[in-house]
């Protein structure tokens, strides 16, 4: 066992979780890959005959492998398009904004800049104050 491993709770609540893991994610995602590769395996095997009912049935076993993965392509192109008009917009405002942001952060440097020298003006005169006593005593 590592030895920087957390320890995993043996509670009734952590067991039924991970059967409830098991039972609701793992089973089906096992499932439907056999059932894809079984497809594919199909429609390579029906490519191979001449028969003309095979190859109907290769061809809706094709369609349905090529379905899910235009599904896919068609929500990565969503999410593209709406993160370029996303860009799009925010590149229209943000000279603005960073603007307003650069003035703010000067304006915090100046008061910063102030209230240290406010702060520890007192202490270096006492300091001064102290090495002339502590000179003029030598």
């Amino acid at each position: 066992m590592d030895k920087y491993s957390v320890p995993r709770p043996r509670r009734e609540s952590f067991i039924k979780h991970q059967k409830d893991v098991n039972r609701q994610i793992y089973f089906p995602v096992i499932i439907a890959s056999i059932v894809g590769v079984g497809m594919a395996v199909l429609s390579g095997y029906a490519a191979i005959l001449n028969n003309p009912g095979v190859s109907m049935w290769a061809d809706i076993s094709l369609i349905w492998l090529i379905i899910p993965m235009m599904l896919g392509a068609l929500i990565f192109l969503a999410a593209s398009i709406a993160l370029a008009y996303g860009l799009k917009k925010l590149l229209k405002i943000s000279p603005y904004y960073t603007g307003r942001v650069q003035d703010f952060v000067f304006w915090l440097t100046t008061e910063i800049k102030i209230w240290t020298d406010k702060i520890i003006s007192p202490v270096l005169t006492l300091k001064t104050w102290i090495d002339l006593i502590s000179k003029h005593e030598e």
